[in-house]
């Protein structure tokens, strides 16, 4: 399979996979929050926060594995590829073993160190058993998740996602029907899912990489110091992530209450989905940034940055956009036992900063490619630093509350994405710091172009039932879609785009 056919299966499968995710995420949300509360809800959120502080003594190893042990297989060299495989396998294996007890600790003392309700302790803690038992899984299973990337075969890695989540659907329907409802539900299944990923993994990894062996002997110290040195400055930006982001639940637990985290939580749960979806899209180009980088073809290589850029503006503007315009209505319909009016604002404002930093998200695999993470950890670091002594100032002397905790570190992803990631990115390419601006500007065109005709549509049709509104979201869609593609494609793309879908239509 050819390059560009080879993305256009690994895109297409990958945002399959956002819209079966969301479709399940549509029913099955309010479906839980009805049954187990609100409140118990947003500690799966939390409980995925606090997997991620506990991902940072893993996160310098494995972030750059892939990357080395990519290189190593497109140089055909076999021995250095296993050298980094192995090396990785063994050391997350003993890194693992470590992680129980403090994992086990967390959970026994958890009702120390946050404000559960009563009457579901046990069950918050049985969640976080679980979802501590799925960390360890993945931490050993990593490794083998190298397969797709490395060959460039991300849909497989979609489709095994698609029955992953269909699978954890059905299991969470079976339980909540056959038993009394309980969070911790939430966290078996993920085990679940787990296990059944990293089974293909593994099956992947032995299909199209046969030449990659487990064995003690390809085990090199050097080479876990190598990876860790490299990947350091990705704990440093997890860090900065963490900072911005990863703290609002915890924040909005202890400083105001249980029950308005698990409302942020909620408000949080669309634009989750379409983060996740920035990140998958942009994870589809990687491998081949990474390929083009270890051949040394830089021209190829802005070319494939541009297009993703590019492919991301036309694909994320248009939930973002609909968000905007009908998001009071869809949280009304969703999940009408609960403040709309509060959820769609915390949504929007959770939301907004990919307005610009959507097509900017492609250029982040830049400073992986080129190995150039220092800068970046650094100024992910300062932003979060940042965020978290605005947020404190503004809860202790302003009336703000849940939506400062919101809205800072989206203040600050702007500046950050428009100061630092686009003309850094850029420069590691030995590019004009201004290279990706037009693209950016582009996405941001047909965002403003796409709200205009949303809530013009939404000035005329009162929106009171889902028929209404998905009739509007989808003529919003299709607006979108086609402005998206006048606005931020060229003419050689636009007619590349014609030709494509001509011959597919005469066939």
């Amino acid at each position: 399979m050819n390059r560009n056919k080879q993305l256009t299966v690994n895109l297409f499968s990958s945002i399959m996979a956002f819209i079966i995710n969301i479709g399940i995420s549509f029913f099955l949300t309010p479906y839980i929050t009805r049954s187990i509360g609100v409140e118990a809800y947003g500690f799966v959120s939390l409980g995925t926060q606090f997997i991620n502080y506990a991902s940072l003594v893993t996160i310098a190893l494995n972030s750059m594995a892939g990357r080395f042990i990519t290189i190593e297989i497109h140089k055909e060299d076999w021995k250095s590829a296993n050298k980094y495989f192995n090396s990785v396998l063994l050391a997350n294996v003993i890194i693992a073993g470590f992680m129980l007890i403090p994992s086990a600790l967390v959970v026994a003392y958890l009702d120390k160190l946050v404000d559960i309700p009563a009457d579901i302790v046990t069950d918050v803690k049985v969640l976080f058993g679980f979802l501590f038992t799925n960390f360890l899984i993945s931490i050993i299973g990593s490794s083998f998740g190298v397969s797709t990337f490395a060959t460039n075969k991300l849909h497989l890695k979609s489709l095994r996602e698609i029955e992953a989540r269909i699978l954890k659907a059905v299991l969470l329907i079976i339980l909540f029907l056959l038993f009394k409802p309980a969070v911790s539900y939430l966290g078996f299944t993920a085990v679940v899912v787990m296990l059944y990923i990293t089974f293909f993994n593994v099956y992947y990894t032995v299909r199209f990489l046969p030449n990659l062996k487990i064995k003690k002997a390809y085990f090199e110290i050097k080479a876990v110091i190598e990876l860790a040195a490299s990947g350091i400055w990705n704990t440093v930006i997890q860090v900065g992530q963490i900072l911005l982001q990863g703290l609002d639940l915890l924040i909005a637990n202890v400083f105001i209450s249980a029950a308005v985290m698990g409302s942020l939580a909620l408000a949080k749960t669309i634009p989750t989905l379409i983060i996740s979806l920035v990140g998958v899209i942009a994870g589809v180009f990687v491998p081949d940034f990474t390929i083009l980088y270890s051949k040394g073809d830089r021209r190829e290589l802005l070319k494939s940055i541009k297009r993703s850029m590019k492919i991301l503006g036309i694909i994320i503007n248009i939930p973002i956009a609909i968000l905007f315009v009908f998001g009071q209505e869809f949280f009304m319909l969703w999940v009408p036992e609960q403040n709309s009016a509060e959820l769609h604002l915390l949504s929007v404002i959770t939301i907004s900063a990919l307005i610009v930093s959507g097509p900017i998200n492609s250029i982040y695999g830049v400073f992986t490619v080129t190995n150039r993470l220092k800068a970046n950890a650094f100024v992910l670091l300062c932003t979060g630093v940042i965020n978290i002594v605005i947020v404190f100032f503004m809860l202790k002397w302003t009336n703000l509350g849940v939506y400062a905790i919101a809205g800072v570190s989206t203040g600050l992803a702007f500046v950050r994405n428009l100061v630092f990631t686009a003309p850094y990115g850029a420069k590691y390419l030995d590019m004009k710091w201004s290279t990706f601006f037009p693209e950016i500007i582009k996405s941001v065109m047909s965002f403003i172009v796409l709200m205009i005709i949303g809530f013009g549509l939404n000035y005329f049709i009162e929106i009171d039932s889902w028929v209404l509104w998905f009739v509007s979201a989808i003529v919003t869609a299709t607006a979108g879609l086609i402005i998206n593609v006048i606005i931020v494609l060229n003419r050689n793309e636009r007619k590349y785009i014609a030709s494509r879908i001509m011959n597919k239509i005469s066939k």
